[in-house]
């Protein structure tokens, strides 16, 4: 009797087990995150969100055309083509520059081109395309003063503007330790600036250099080389995949478009229109 009991329990303690175990893995399986696909996202809602900051011609700027107010420019020309090959349309977002990672992060636009450079800092919080575009740095200087720049010590014996959260921002306050630069949100406030005599020179793209000084009476680009260790790069930012959104296929989407263009030579082709638009 007593090993008829002792069989009865281990069975009773087998069935139990074996309950416990269904009850665990059923758990497990309810409990399972589907992970969403940011692509299909997009092409659900026929929308690509785009982040930029429309004030730092030629990539992005604001232009009435056919009466109707407009962010053009290079960068456009690109994302208009990455929605393309989406088979979806283009909705813009535009703010300061050094708010559009925070935007981007928070899930209120879905992708970032605003001449951004891929610096390490950014690449820690975000995901960033090829390079789409590179472009050297130089200095915008009063006419008459192109030669009185020569190398990055002479930058520090001058009042200083760069455009707030760029890498020439964090080349001049960074690695040349000028912590007194003026930092403005739009370049064509640096502009003004260095016009009515606030600052002594702006460092920033070449091409963004070389469309202000069009637009600027007295203004010139310096003959120096200062900061072309440290040449503007240009990609687009996409939010990091996490265990709730896959971006990856986004993101190859977009390398896709970009690989494209410059095959096809529309990528110096979109900078030169770009050029011409801004003028």
């Amino acid at each position: 009797m007593k090993g008829l009991k002792k069989i009865l329990g281990l069975t009773l303690a087998a069935m139990m087990t074996i309950s416990l175990v269904g009850c665990s893995s059923g758990g497990d399986k309810g409990d399972k995150t589907e992970v969403a696909d940011k692509l299909q996202q997009i092409k659900d809602a026929g929308v690509l969100k785009v982040g930029t900051s429309a004030e730092y011609s030629p990539y992005e700027f604001h232009k009435v055309v056919d009466g109707e107010d407009k962010i053009v420019g290079f960068d456009d020309f690109m994302v208009q083509e990455m929605a393309k090959d989406m088979g979806v349309k283009v909705e813009y977002t535009d703010m300061d520059f050094d708010g559009l990672l925070g935007a981007l992060q928070a899930d209120k636009v879905d992708i970032v081109l605003a001449g951004m450079t891929p610096d390490e800092t950014r690449k820690k919080s975000v995901d960033f395309s090829e390079i789409y575009y590179t472009n050297s740095n130089v200095c915008i200087v009063s006419k008459g003063k192109e030669d009185s720049i020569k190398n990055s010590n002479d930058l520090k014996k001058l009042k200083v503007g760069v455009q707030k959260g760029t890498t020439q921002a964090d080349y001049v306050t960074g690695d040349l330790g000028i912590t007194d630069a003026t930092q403005l949100k739009k370049m064509p406030d640096l502009m003004m600036d260095l016009q009515n005599g606030k600052i002594d020179v702006i460092v920033t793209g070449k091409a963004v250099a070389e469309i202000n000084v069009k637009n600027y009476k007295n203004i010139a680009i310096g003959n120096s080389t200062v900061g072309d260790e440290v040449a503007e790069t240009a990609a687009a930012a996409i939010k990091r995949s996490d265990d709730k959104l896959d971006n990856s296929a986004f993101l190859k989407s977009v390398n896709d478009t970009i690989a494209r263009l410059d095959k096809e030579g529309k990528t110096d082709k979109y900078m030169q229109q770009a050029l011409e638009l801004a003028k």
